[in-house]
């Protein structure tokens, strides 16, 4: 399989080029940006063959197979689908696109080509979170009466990162918020009860927290998603000299399932091979049970997923009829915070 990435992006390397050193199979065999010169020198420094002088070029090449879409939110949609309509199965960078609407206009063109649309969730395709979701099931922790999912990472790019970019689709919960959303979503479905924000920007949320109900069991969640160091860039100055072990940033991602007997702490379900596993709790706090992570990457799991999806014909864990669901609790959460929700171009 021969992919082509559109987009020089920062989370290519992890993303896609070193897992597909690890999958049999899969070449990066191509990359386009907006800016010729910056693809020449991406693809220089990564190893990569061919560069493309547009995304047009890329999406209608013969030499490509399959496209990898880590394009800023906002463009998910447009080129997902113009990747689809050019015959390429698609591997798409979290969050699926701007707000739900989009999200179903790239499942009805998925549905309307036949092809494979695979969101980039990756810590679902880790044999963690499978195995997680089992032990709910079976009742390691009784009755579950609720879940919580804490996201919360060091930003040290500042405010004027794309991340931070309402005309980009962007904001905390568009980001660590949409992992915090989708790990609550492995354990049923949500309606959103309430939210709050600390803005950075109009219509940019820093931090949002936001209480929601499963729809069949009655139990609770709650999430947080949260970039801290936002307000220090001055201080910082330029991103890729700083040594990260020099500030006290923050960084949480945990879920914790709480149950009638017991609780579940999935510590890092992110990256669960930089974790310490499962730990299973009885209502005294002494442990009971604990699994430790496979090493193995988030990243390869999934590329080794999506290969097998498109070439064999092997499951999609994350396919756009799972996303629209997650796409429409990130809309429904930033309308109860009191913001907009995001748009595509």
């Amino acid at each position: 399989m021969r992919l082509g990435m559109l987009g020089a992006a920062w989370i290519g390397p992890m993303g896609l080029i070193e897992p597909a050193k690890e999958v049999d199979g899969v070449e990066v065999a191509a990359v386009a940006a907006r800016d010729p010169e910056r693809a020449r020198a991406y693809a220089d420094e990564h190893g990569i063959p061919l560069v493309f002088d547009s995304y047009d070029d890329l999406l209608t090449s013969e030499e490509i197979d399959a496209v990898y879409n880590p394009l800023p939110n906002s463009h998910h949609a447009r080129w997902t689908i113009a990747a689809l309509e050019a015959g390429k199965p698609v591997l798409l960078e979290k969050p699926f696109t701007a707000n739900a609407d989009e999200a179903r206009q790239v499942a009805e063109a998925a549905e309307e080509t036949g092809l494979v649309v695979m969101e980039a969730y990756h810590w679902r395709f880790h044999p963690q979170a499978q195995r997680a979701i089992e032990l709910v099931a079976d009742g390691a922790v009784g009755e579950v009466s609720h879940v919580e999912a804490a996201m919360v990472f060091p930003s040290m790019h500042g405010p004027d990162d794309i991340r931070y970019r309402y005309d980009l689709a962007g904001g905390a919960l568009m980001d660590t918020g949409s992992y915090a959303l989708s790990n609550l979503r492995a354990f049923g479905e949500l309606e959103v009860v309430r939210a709050e924000c600390e803005e950075m920007a109009p219509d940019i949320d820093r931090k949002m927290t936001a209480e929601l109900s499963y729809r069949h069991s009655g139990a609770t969640a709650s999430m947080l998603s949260e970039f801290t160091g936002t307000d220090r860039k001055a201080e910082l100055g330029d991103p890729d000299d700083i040594d990260p072990e020099a500030f006290d940033f923050e960084f949480r991602a945990e879920v914790v399932v709480t149950g009638a007997e017991g609780r579940l702490l999935i510590d890092n379900p992110l990256a669960p091979m930089w974790g310490s596993g499962l730990t299973v709790t009885d209502n005294d706090g002494n442990t009971i049970h604990h699994e430790a992570a496979q090493p193995v990457a988030t990243y390869t799991c999934q590329l080794r997923a999506f290969r097998a999806c498109v070439e064999e014909g092997g499951p999609n864990l994350y396919p756009p009829s799972e996303s629209i669901k997650t796409m429409e609790l990130i809309d429904a959460v930033y309308r109860a915070a009191g913001l907009s929700i995001r748009v595509g171009v």
